[in-house]
């Protein structure tokens, strides 16, 4: 009984967007998964990291650069 409790008080795995918008959730989670925690969210975290790191390039480029 104690499991379907936890269950439900837990919060739904976050997708790729999710994490992407939260790069620093992002990065804890992916050192959680790197660290052997067995997590469902691991590949989201990953990829969203991925994501908030190509978002922050290409505003390093368009600072530098300007808008493509």
């Amino acid at each position: 009984m104690g499991i379907v409790a936890l269950a439900a008080c837990s919060p739904p795995p976050r997708d790729a967007k999710a994490f992407a918008d939260d790069p620093d959730a992002a990065a804890r989670v992916v050192a959680d998964c790197d660290a052997g925690t067995r997590r469902p969210d691991c590949a989201a975290a990953r990829e969203g990291l991925t994501e908030a790191r190509r978002r922050e390039r290409m505003d390093a480029y368009a600072r530098t650069f300007g808008e493509p």
